[in-house]
């Protein structure tokens, strides 16, 4: 894990741009012009302004996954419409940036099920879980999601997890690999 002591919203742009950087690196190890721009981040729908501000700040485009309306009166991802892009915008997908607690009637996105289509398709995937550390339901969802599928980067929110006084969030991660990445581009002493 990484402490960063900047607020949930700039800690996902961070993560956003160290699997930016990782995968510019990656596709121009091999083939010089090989060049596969990954600049899309699929993103469940959350009406929060945050989660598209970190998309947009990163300079990547945003392609918002509609959420599907359940019988019960709640909202779930749909992971048809998850796939479908992946399966469209192809080598194009950076990620996929899901969240696990957000205020209802929307529901956790389905991480472990994103996590399979990431793994499936190669697509990173970093999970919002800036209010989920007290959950044990959601902490349990997660394990099973880097178990089972793929996870890259989990941001976590000091104030909103810890009550510290100060905006800060915990990233952390199944891969020290990635962890390493995203601390040493961090520009601060921290």
């Amino acid at each position: 894990c990484l402490i960063l002591p900047m607020a949930t919203g700039m800690s996902l742009t961070m993560c956003l741009l160290a699997l930016k950087n990782l995968s510019t690196t990656s596709s121009n190890e091999g083939d010089k012009e090989a060049k596969v721009a990954k600049d899309i981040v699929l993103w469940p729908r959350i009406d929060q302004k945050s989660c598209f501000k970190c998309i947009m700040t990163a300079g990547l485009t945003p392609v918002i996954i509609e959420n599907m309306y359940n019988s019960d009166g709640s909202f779930i991802t749909d992971l048809e419409a998850m796939e479908a892009a992946m399966v469209e915008y192809q080598d194009r997908v950076l990620c996929v940036l899901s969240t696990t607690s957000c205020f209802a009637p929307r529901q956790p996105d389905r991480v472990d099920e994103i996590g399979k289509l990431c793994s499936k398709h190669n697509c990173g995937h970093i999970i919002n879980n800036a209010y989920g550390v007290q959950c044990s339901t959601i902490n349990k969802l997660i394990n099973r999601t880097a178990t089972i599928g793929r996870v890259d980067y989990i941001v976590q929110s000091t104030d909103k997890n810890f009550m510290v006084p100060v905006g800060g969030a915990i990233v952390t991660s199944p891969s020290p690999h990635l962890i390493a990445k995203l601390s040493a581009s961090y520009p601060g002493r921290a």
